[in-house]
């Protein structure tokens, strides 16, 4: 079954577009686009818009597994409602907006970034569209309920193809270097906060944060903070740590933060 899927206006990809895009900056040190990036994405996807609405349906659906059939079926069918109660122009004009300010501010190569769990963006998106026939709607909808459920016959279920995604991991580190699982962590968390009010991101800093003083205070008589000068950095980095409960969530304290992490692993593999 061959459907169309013009991914401009799928809400989710090009929110998943932009992601990919924020990182590529990050990873590049590109700090002015890493700025608009963060720009484009909490403007068009602030917690009142339009956009965000939508994509939170997306995410309900795609972000669920390991359901009963019955469970995976009532999350599709509330999802079904609330994607209903949305104003189709609204987002469409909004849509108009975001594309808009990507092709001018940043370019057209964002819409061609690898988006690994396309497949099942393009799935969710003719659910939702009035175009897709009505015997199409029920077998994409029994697609998407097979894939949010747990079958005894099978040792896993995955949102994405391995395959590709496997694909994608190899070409981005090839292009842009690899990232250790903690900072990746950081700004998967960062990205998502974008669209949350930072709630994840606290939570998940909150934790990082701990850990990160935990690993340093191991090195507080180690050999690598002998002289004076050392120590005193030592000391100004955990004076900084215990600072953070009290800071606003932002790109220098992300940056803080992913610098920290580079140095305690520097230290642990010393």
């Amino acid at each position: 079954m061959r459907l169309k899927h013009n991914k401009k206006r799928n809400t989710a990809f090009l929110f998943e577009a932009l992601t990919r895009e924020y990182v590529k900056s990050v990873v590049k040190k590109n700090t002015a686009r890493q700025t608009v990036v963060r720009d484009i994405i909490k403007e068009h996807f602030s917690k009142s818009g339009v956009l965000n609405r939508e994509l939170k349906i997306y995410k309900e659906i795609l972000e669920s597994k390991n359901l009963t059939k019955e469970t995976a079926k009532f999350i599709l069918t509330e999802a079904k409602q609330r994607y209903a109660s949305l104003d189709r122009q609204d987002i469409f004009t909004s849509q108009n907006k975001l594309i808009k300010e990507i092709n001018y501010n940043l370019s057209s190569q964002v819409f061609g970034n690898f988006v690994p769990n396309y497949k099942n963006l393009a799935t969710v998106y003719n659910i939702f569209n009035d175009k897709t026939s009505i015997k199409e709607k029920m077998l994409l909808e029994q697609k998407i309920v097979e894939s949010l459920t747990v079958e005894e016959d099978s040792d896993s279920k995955t949102h994405i193809d391995n395959l590709t995604y496997r694909t994608f991991v190899e070409s981005f580190n090839k292009k842009y270097a690899s990232l250790p699982d903690n900072q990746r962590e950081l700004l998967t968390n960062y990205i998502a906060s974008f669209s949350d009010n930072s709630l994840g991101l606290k939570v998940y800093l909150n934790d990082q944060v701990s850990e990160l003083k935990t690993k340093l205070r191991s090195f507080e008589n180690s050999d690598l903070l002998q002289g004076e000068d050392l120590k005193t950095k030592y000391d100004d980095i955990m004076l900084k740590l215990e600072s953070y409960s009290d800071k606003e969530v932002d790109d220098n304290l992300v940056s803080e933060v992913l610098m920290i992490q580079g140095l305690v692993e520097e230290m642990e593999n010393a």
